[in-house]
This record gives structure tokens, sequence and C-alpha cells, in this order.
């Protein structure tokens, strides 16, 4: 039937969008009112979309921390405002027009999952409608683009270079995650497949977009802010290489020593737990079952999980948005346990939205 391939993808939409109202009402705010998903580092995307970059010296009491030199928006990539800044070209207003972005490439994001990677599969697909850091998809923020980015390539990857190369392109201008990300993913597949006509070419043509993105915009913001090291001044208030063990057990212990382990305050870090406890699971399950998974689907959901452990002060509850693709290796697992999962990621995802709604995540 004509509307299998996007019927029950946009139904997985509107129930993900559904939870969000239904946190959005709770917490006292009007979900139908653009300005509610504009939260915090919003501000930063929007004025990039409306002014460019900019970065200046630290008045008193204006950095993240008292050691900060440098304030501006240069630690936030540039290809979320570029697609606001169309829009609004076209004379959308910035705020109404970034959250009909990212529903759009959130909604698109579920169809393509839907087609390329769960044909059919029902109970995969209600785990991807409740995705870790599900706010962050609807929200102004660019983790929709990233993600839907990251599935085109992850797609193309062995299909078209060309492809997956601009894919992967439009990832690194998204997200620094894609620029961490995806020319690893390129270089592993070189040396998985060297002996197997992976040329180097192909590499570059994978890979490279996505170095170039970054190199595009230091050279960016060296041309609107003077300086070439603007997106390492401002990215370095915020803590510099972080041991990741050191996270994790933080976390636990937070978790261990509360009061209140299920208050909604302690949500990112049941999801931190769930995502992580489900890659296990996903990888263990196409292990014992001796299925062959896809590396580079893999490698992209250990960089997403493992990348953002390496910085202090990462808002690890949104960069999870991006392990969105994990719902293809969580295929793997039985159906029931798919449905329980499904239960556990609709529980988290309301927890981290009201917390979203309520201002106490940025």
């Amino acid at each position: 039937m004509v509307g299998e391939g996007w019927l029950p993808p946009l139904g997985a939409w509107i129930a993900g969008a559904a939870l969000l109202f239904a946190a959005a009402v709770a917490t006292g705010h009007d979900p139908l009112a653009s300005s509610s998903w504009a939260r915090w580092d919003s501000g930063y995307y929007e004025g990039i979309a409306r002014h460019g970059y900019e970065l200046h010296r630290c008045r008193p009491g204006e950095g993240v921390n008292a050691r900060a030199q440098w304030c501006g928006n240069t630690a936030w990539f540039p290809g979320y405002p570029l697609l606001i800044a169309a829009v609004s070209a076209v004379g959308v207003p910035v705020v109404p027009g970034a959250v009909a972005i990212s529903w759009a490439a959130g909604a698109a994001t579920l169809i393509l999952l839907w087609r390329w990677f769960l044909p059919r599969r029902v109970a995969p697909l209600a785990c991807a409608a409740f995705a870790p850091g599900l706010v962050y998809l609807y929200a102004v923020f660019p983790l929709s683009l990233l993600t839907l980015a990251g599935v085109v390539f992850l797609r193309y990857l062995e299909r078209d270079p060309r492809i997956a190369g601009l894919a992967g392109g439009v990832a690194a201008l998204a997200y620094p995650l894609g620029v961490a990300i995806v020319p690893g993913i390129a270089l592993l597949r070189w040396w998985q497949r060297r002996d197997r006509g992976w040329a180097f070419r192909r590499v570059l043509a994978v890979g490279g977009p996505a170095v170039a993105a970054g190199a595009g915009i230091v050279v960016v913001q060296r041309l609107q802010t003077g300086r070439w090291t603007a997106y390492y001044d401002v990215a370095n208030n915020y803590g510099g290489v972080h041991n990741p063990a050191t996270t994790i057990s933080d976390w636990v212990t937070v978790l261990w020593q509360s009061k209140n382990a299920f208050g909604y305050s302690l949500a990112p870090i049941w999801q931190f737990l769930l995502v992580t406890v489900l890659l296990v699971a996903a990888i263990a399950a196409a292990l014992v079952r001796g299925r062959r998974t896809d590396p580079g689907l893999v490698v992209w959901c250990l960089g997403v999980w493992f990348v953002p452990l390496l910085q202090s002060q990462q808002s690890l509850w949104r960069s999870e948005a991006a392990l969105l693709p994990l719902v293809a290796l969580l295929a793997l697992l039985p159906r029931r346990a798919l449905w329980i999962c499904a239960a556990a990621l609709l529980v988290v995802a309301f927890g981290v939205a009201h917390e979203f709604f309520a201002g106490s995540l940025i």
C-alpha cells in the first residue's frame, strides 16, 4: 500500500509530539507557542541566524565561570542557523521557522529510518517515537538536522560515497559530533576494506566534506570575529578533556545518594543509564545471533555515546538525541523486549522533556 512508506513513521512522530505536548502543559507552557520550544542555547542559534558570529572579551559576571575570558556564540555550529536564516529570508519569523525546521527534519528522519532500516517493524519504530533526548529533536536545536544527516550518511556509506559525503558534511555543519564521527567512520571503512576496493579516493569522498565543513567553520569565524581560535575561545569555557569514567561514576553516585531517585531532576541520569544498557544489549544481540551489523552504524552509536563524555559540562541528555539510529540495532532484540524498551524510553522522555520545559535543562 502507498501509505505504508510514511503513515507508520508519521504516527510515531505524532505520538512523540503528543508526549512532549503533555510535558509542556504539565509545566504550564503552551505547546502551540513557538517560544515554548526555545530554551537556553536556542538563543545562540537564533543569534547566528540573525547576525552571524560574534566574539568579545567577557564583561564582569558575563562568562559561564570566573575564568572565562572570551564570550560570544562561536561555540555553536552554523548548519542549523543557515537554514533558519533561509526560512527567515522568505518572511517566516525566526523562532517559528526554527521550530518548523526541527519538526520537519525529525519527521523525515523517522520516515527514512522506517523505509531503510526498519521495514514493517513496528516495535523498534515505537522505540524511535520516544527516542533519547526526544524533546531536542523537536525544539530549537540542531539535533534533528544532525540525526537526519546521520541516517542518510549511514544509508549511503556503501551505496554512493558522494551522497554519503554530502550528508556527512551537513552533519559536520550541524553539530560538533558530525566533525568527530563522520571522518572516523570513513577511515574505519577504508581500514577494514583497503584490500577490497575501498580506494582512498572513496574515503575522501565520504569523509572529506565533513573535514572541509569543519575547516570552513574556522575560516568563517576568522572572517567574522578576527580570530582563528574563535570556536575554542568560547568552547574552552565549558571545560577541556575529561575522564569519561569520572562522569559515569559521578552520575551513578548522585542517583545512589538521592532521596528521590525517581524525581524529574534525575531523568537525564536515567536516560544515560538506559541508552547505555540498550546500546550494550543491541551489540550483544548481534554478536550472540551472529548477525552481520553495519560497522558504520555501530561506530556512529558508540561515538555519539562516548565522545561527549570526553568533555566536561556537556549536556549528555541533549547529544543523546543523535542516538536515534540505535533503533536499527535494537531491532535485533526480541519483540517483547522492544516493547519494554519503548515503555522505558517513553517514561524517561517525559521526564527529560518536563525538565526542559521547566527550564532546568539547557
